[in-house]
């Protein structure tokens, strides 16, 4: 019986080649760890990337694999490598609700792109006033922030639906501890210390 992953060591018997990358998506993409193992284990770089960065990692952060994700980690992959679209594997694994898989990278050291749980952000679109608040959560497309310190807005800065709850920011508005969703489009400083 021929498997695949007799097929991908026989595929990658002369080395690593140019569509190892794109293999090893594919497998972890497939769920396929026995797969995955034959590509690392022949010479697929576990950081090799798309075009737009998008590695095997990331893509076992998307669909939850954390048997993929630890032998990728073994294997020397990077847990902090950003992907144009979708930031690191720590991003991902958080926007699709996979919290297990987000704590292995956080165990290897993933430091995220700095919106995610438990980083510092400001959302601040009225002339540099506003708001910067912890990352409580997030889905793919919203941040759910806890105000922990109110930029300028003495006077109060404007309501708006989409940034500030249709709250105003500030006196008599939101205020340090108060908690809100916002969308991603709203976070103007990412990653503050």
């Amino acid at each position: 019986m021929i498997t695949l992953a007799l097929v991908l060591a026989t595929a990658l018997a002369g080395g690593a080649d140019a569509d190892a990358s794109r293999r090893l998506i594919a497998a972890a993409a497939r769920s396929d760890a026995a797969g995955v193992l034959v590509l690392l284990r022949n010479g697929a770089d576990p950081d090799q990337g798309d075009a737009g960065g998008w590695t095997a990692l990331h893509q076992a952060a998307e669909t939850g694999e954390l048997k993929i994700a630890r032998l990728l980690l073994q294997r020397g992959a990077s847990p902090d490598l950003r992907a144009r679209a979708r930031g690191t594997a720590l991003d991902v694994a958080e926007s699709s609700g996979w919290m297990e898989l987000a704590r292995v990278l956080r165990a290897a050291g993933a430091r995220g792109s700095g919106k995610s749980i438990g980083d510092s952000v400001c959302v601040r679109p009225w002339s540099g006033d506003g708001y910067c608040a912890v990352v409580l959560g997030r889905d793919a497309t919203r941040f759910e922030l806890q105000l922990s310190e109110v930029k300028g807005c003495e006077r109060g800065c404007a309501a708006e639906a989409a940034c500030s709850g249709g709250k105003v920011v500030g006196r008599a508005g939101l205020a340090v501890g108060d908690k809100l969703w916002v969308p991603a489009s709203c976070l103007t400083h990412t990653g503050v210390r």
